[in-house]
C-alpha cells in the first residue's frame, strides 16, 4: 500500500469462492502499469506487462461480482473501505440486528427515520439513515416485524450500541 498520499484509503478486499482473500490497491496497480479498460457492456481489457487480457466483469450488486476469462468464471465479493469499517464495528451492510432490538452499529448522526411506530416491515426494508465518517449508512430490517418503539429522531447523535428501534 502506498503511503505517499495522506488521504489514501485501504485497498479493496476481494474474497474468492473458496474463501481465500486478497487485497487489491488501485494505486499500486496503476503504479505497476496494470490498467483495466472498459470496451462495451460487461467487456473489459486488463493490460499488464504489455499483454492484453480480455475479461468479462458482471456486477450482480454492489459487492458480488463474477469475472470471466475464456472458459473460466470466478465469483468474488468485493469489500470497499466502508464495508471494512462496518465489519470492524460489528455491522454488515448496515443491516439491523436479528432480534427485536436495532442498535447502532457505530457512532454517528441520525439523518432520517423511515418508519413509525406500528409500521409493519419486511426484511430489507429501510429503517433509518445513520451518518458516520461522512458516509450515509442505510440501516435495514433483517426480518419482518412490527415497529413498537423508535428511540431516536433525525439530528440525534448516537454511540455504538445505542438502542434505535424496537420490534414486537
Amino acid at each position: 500500500m502506498s503511503a505517499s498520499h495522506p488521504n489514501h484509503l485501504p485497498p479493496y478486499l476481494v474474497q474468492f469462492e473458496d474463501g481465500t482473500e486478497t487485497a487489491i490497491d488501485p494505486e499500486e496497480l496503476a503504479a505497476s502499469g496494470t490498467t483495466l479498460t472498459h470496451v462495451r457492456g460487461p467487456h473489459f481489457l486488463l493490460m499488464r506487462n504489455g499483454r492484453s487480457i480480455p475479461v468479462i466483469i458482471q456486477a450482480h450488486d454492489r459487492r458480488n461480482v463474477t469475472v470471466s476469462h475464456l472458459a473460466q468464471t470466478v465469483s468474488v465479493v468485493v469489500s470497499d473501505h466502508r464495508d471494512q469499517l462496518l465489519a470492524e464495528w460489528g455491522a454488515d451492510e448496515g443491516s439491523a440486528g436479528k432480534d427485536s432490538r436495532v442498535e447502532s452499529p457505530m457512532p454517528g448522526l441520525v439523518l432520517a427515520v423511515h418508519v413509525e411506530e406500528g409500521a409493519v416491515v419486511q426484511s430489507g426494508d429501510p429503517l433509518l439513515v445513520l451518518e458516520a465518517m461522512k458516509m450515509e449508512n442505510d440501516i435495514k430490517a433483517s426480518s419482518e416485524g412490527i415497529v413498537s418503539a423508535i428511540h431516536v429522531n433525525p439530528g440525534d447523535a448516537v454511540g455504538k450500541g445505542t438502542l434505535l428501534i424496537e420490534f414486537e
